[in-house]
């Protein structure tokens, strides 16, 4: 039986409500809403308007760690992506009052090698952005992907892209990519 996501993270249910805020360019995101086309230009001005993840070394599993110990994780994240030679942005993952913020990566890599990185970094979910809506997809945590801004229905759909995409083809008799 798969554990809720709530179970590892008490925050889970605020996810869908974050607002991102990315450092260069100065871009504004609010999850609640489908991003608005001159926030998904300036992206893509800047080289990430192709699929990219949204993924924080901060607070593993929803444990809440002391700000050096965050400080520390985020260092060591950006170092491992510099030295693999992966293009990554800052970005503030932000309640929408801003009372609570995560200093995040934006990072161009394939969707399976950034739920793996996400795991090693033991995140509950990351955010998937796959050229056009964001996605919440499950990493410490197997849950249906969630699409962005939520439905009244759930908005859980697959997300394109990855490993979860080619299992539906397959189920379905498609080939996979």
């Amino acid at each position: 039986m798969r554990s809720s996501p709530d179970q590892h993270d008490p925050d889970w249910p605020r996810y869908p409500e974050t607002i991102l805020r990315f450092a260069q360019p100065p871009v504004q995101i609010d999850l609640r809403n489908l991003p608005p086309a001159d926030a998904l230009s300036k992206l893509q001005a800047a080289g990430f308007g192709d699929p990219f993840a949204v993924i924080t070394a901060f607070d593993p599993r929803g444990r809440d760690l002391s700000p050096a110990e965050n400080e520390k994780r985020k260092r060591d994240l950006n170092r491992r992506l510099s030295k693999t030679g992966h293009r990554f942005i800052n970005v503030e993952a932000c309640s929408p009052d801003g009372s609570h913020c995560e200093c995040s990566v934006a990072v161009i890599m394939d969707q399976d090698e950034a739920i793996a990185l996400a795991r090693e970094l033991e995140q509950v979910a990351i955010f998937w952005f796959d050229g056009k809506r964001f996605w919440i997809l499950g990493a410490v945590v197997e849950s249906d992907p969630m699409m962005l801004p939520r439905e009244a229905g759930g908005g859980r759909r697959e997300a394109g892209g990855g490993r979860r995409e080619r299992e539906a083809g397959r189920e379905k008799g498609e080939g996979g990519r």
